[in-house]
Order: C-alpha cells, then structure tokens, then sequence
C-alpha cells in the first residue's frame, strides 16, 4: 500500500506487516486460508499500533467514539461490529475492519489533487471558524463534483480528511453533509 500525506510513521515490523496484507475483502471470496492468514496480519498490526498508541485519537476517535460518526444514532462504529456480535480480538481480525486499519495507516481515501487543494483551502484560513465551514464545504463539495467522486464515499473521506487537518468533529460533520448534497453523476 503506498504511503501517501497523511500516512502515519511505522515500525519496520509494523511496515512489514502492513505491506503483507490486503486491505480488499472481497479479495478473499472462498479462500478462507488467504482469510485467516490476513486476519492474523491485521490482527497483529493493529495489536502493535495499539500498544505503542501510534494511531492519531483523532482517527481511534472516528472507530470508537459516537460523537465522531454523523448520523451514527448515537453509536459508534465500534458498537455496531459489537451490536453484531463481534468485539474485543476478533473484531481486529473481521474483514470488514480492513477499511479502518487502512484509514488508520493512511488517512483520507482521496486523490492526492484533492487532498492538497483542500489542505490548501483549510490553511488559508488560519484557525477555523463557523464562519469557514460554510466555504470549505463548497470547495470539498466542488472538489467531489470535478472528480466525479461517489458522494456518499466522497463525504465521508472529507470528514476523515477534516479531522486529519485539525478541524474539529462537529465542523468536520457540517463539510460532510455539504458534500453528501451533490447529486450522484450519471453515467450518460
């Protein structure tokens, strides 16, 4: 997986783990032995970064914390797994949990153009006011229309980025639902 701005530093053995798993679940249709031997990678992974506290709160806020997922009714996405049954060792091993240890590695799923025009927008502004989100909503909004981004992916990867460039949980909810607004681009 290639490192990318927002990437967090690794331990060589961290790197190498990281580097040995896939982050795709549907890679493993029928394969249950690529499976496990991808689980116990992840597993350890996220047992490393665990230990040494090597993941941003910000991005353990996103997993564990309900203030941090808009429209999560309260819940975290931590208490979804665990409403499904799955917690503690083997929520770390579920192949549903893949996109988080990616988002932990490496931040925001974005094209690099539009991660650094939108860090480019969030710096301009200095410290971040009511008064910004309002204009950075837009350009996150207008960076996902000139991508041809899927705007319910799109919102949430500018959510994930906003935390990432210090912006707050609540403000960063607000440039979401302004991206969530863009009508998907039809196909003809």
């Amino acid at each position: 997986m290639k490192q990318g701005p927002y990437s967090i530093e690794l331990t060589p053995e961290e790197l190498s783990l990281a580097e040995a798993m896939e982050f795709d679940p549907l890679t493993f249709r029928g394969d249950h032995q690529s499976f496990q031997k991808n689980a116990d990678l992840a597993h350890r992974l996220m047992t490393a970064l665990l230990e040494r506290g090597g993941i941003p709160e910000h991005r353990v806020r996103f997993f564990t914390d309900p203030d941090y997922y808009p429209g999560g009714r309260g819940k975290s996405r931590k208490e979804g797994f665990e409403r499904n049954g799955t917690s503690g060792d083997e929520l770390l091993r579920h192949p549903n949990f893949l996109r988080y240890i990616r988002y932990f590695l490496h931040g925001a799923d974005l094209p690099p153009t539009v991660l650094s025009v939108f860090a480019k927008a969030v710096e301009k502004c200095g410290p971040i006011s009511s008064g910004d989100i309002a204009p950075l909503g837009s350009t996150a909004r207008q960076l996902a229309r000139i991508h041809r981004l899927e705007p319910k992916a799109a919102a949430d990867e500018f959510y994930k980025l906003s935390l990432d460039l210090g912006i707050s949980a609540m403000y960063a909810g607000s440039i979401r639902s302004s991206v969530q607004q863009l009508k998907p681009a039809r196909l003809y």
